[in-house]
Parts: C-alpha cells; sequence; structure tokens
C-alpha cells in the first residue's frame, strides 16, 4: 500500500504515516515495494513468538493430530481459538482433493457464523451466559441471524458434543467441529473443525473421527507449558 491509502486506512496525517513507515523499514518490520510498503518477515516472526503458534505450543501440539485427520478424510481441516467473539484461525490443512474453503491462517470470523465458533461458544461463559451478539452478520441465506435461533443450536452442541455449519459461512461448503478443553480448567481453549463439499448432512459421518481428534488433542493441551 502506499502512503496515502495508509494513512486513510488508520485515519493519520500522510505525515504522520510517512513518520511511522521510516520508523518500521528501519526496525525491519516493513519494506519498500517501489512507491509502497509492505510488512517484512519479521512480522512473520513476531506472530509466531504468540503462545499458540510458538514451539511446543498449541499449534504445534496440534499438528499431529491435524496431519492425521488430514490423512483419514482428505478433506480440509482447521484449528481455531477464540477470541473475544471471534474465531481466530491457527491452522489449516487441505489438499487437492479437499473443498475450496475461503480461510487462511490469522483470519477471523465471529463465532455464531462457524462450526468452530459454535464448538467453543457453547462451553463458554459467553455462550452458556446467554450472552449472544447484539447484531448478526448475515454471510449467506443460512447464516443464524436471532438470539434465540443460536441459543437453541447451542444448546444441542452442549449436548452432543459438537456443531455443525451447513452453508453458514460459505455456500456450498458444509462443516463439522468439536471443542478442545484444557481439562484443568474444563474451558475450551480451541476447537478443530473438518470442511467438506458433501450436501446436506453427510459431514455427520465425520462424527467419531472428530470426537477422537478433541480427546487426543486435550490430553495434549493439558499438559502445555504456558
Amino acid at each position: 500500500m502506499g502512503v496515502s491509502e495508509l494513512a486513510k486506512a488508520v485515519s493519520v496525517p500522510k505525515s504522520t504515516a510517512h513518520r511511522l513507515l521510516v520508523v518500521l523499514t528501519e526496525s525491519g518490520y516493513v519494506r519498500r515495494a517501489g512507491d509502497k510498503y509492505a510488512l517484512s518477515t519479521r512480522a512473520f516472526e513476531l506472530g509466531n513468538q504468540v503462545a499458540v503458534a510458538r514451539a511446543n505450543g498449541l499449534r504445534d501440539r496440534a499438528m499431529p493430530v491435524l496431519s492425521e485427520l488430514y490423512a483419514q478424510t482428505r478433506e480440509a481441516v482447521h484449528l481455531g481459538v477464540p477470541e473475544g467473539s471471534s474465531v481466530l484461525y491457527v491452522e489449516k490443512l487441505f489438499g487437492p482433493e479437499s473443498v475450496r474453503v475461503d480461510t487462511a491462517v490469522g483470519m477471523r470470523r465471529p463465532q455464531y457464523a462457524t462450526a468452530l465458533g459454535k464448538a467453543m461458544l457453547a462451553f463458554s461463559e459467553l455462550g452458556s451466559g446467554g450472552s449472544v451478539p447484539a447484531r448478526f452478520y448475515r454471510f449467506t441465506a443460512f447464516t443464524i441471524g436471532t438470539p434465540d435461533l443460536l441459543g437453541r443450536v447451542l444448546e444441542r452442541v452442549r449436548q452432543e458434543g459438537y456443531s455443525t455449519d451447513f452453508e453458514e459461512a460459505f455456500l456450498g461448503v458444509s462443516c463439522i467441529a468439536v471443542p478442545v478443553f484444557d481439562r484443568r480448567s474444563g474451558k475450551p481453549v480451541a476447537a478443530l473443525s473438518l470442511s467438506t463439499a458433501a450436501a446436506g448432512r453427510a459431514v455427520l459421518r465425520y462424527r467419531s473421527v472428530m470426537l477422537k481428534a478433541a480427546e487426543q488433542l486435550s490430553g495434549h493441551v493439558s499438559t502445555m507449558v504456558a
């Protein structure tokens, strides 16, 4: 992006944006790309120092489980963590046979609009306490749009132990997700999801393998060093 674009995006004067870019460039977090600027690999290094991404962190512990899920199903699999009322995608595995899902590591979505998010929301204080969004953004015609419907869905998730998403986030994509718990606190710290292009409830055939994977990863999470 250029200086003017960046200044407008963050609502600061162009001169201020330029001074900040000079400092960020000199410190290695931004690089020049002609007359524009881009993040450098230093930003990538910094991002991988957060707890979920660093060595022996959640993403590291989850990778064997995610790899096994993909090997067994050849479907797109995700790992997400709660960030307020959103789910943050921290890992994704897929292959040539997987459905194309417009997700990426570092992307956020409202919890109510994804299987990943609902799997965590149902067992969190935010969800079990009846706290719901004031407004619901509809990503598709199937996205949950009312507090009452969300409440009923979360109750079913608590009963069944898994959540689903039938084209609620992306048209043509169905998902199933399972929460990952810290057994010491009993709180959900992450969720695993599997996405498929199969229509209707066909994705439910993966219930057993998903629940087994979540149980396995929950055991690893409980032994993690903070």
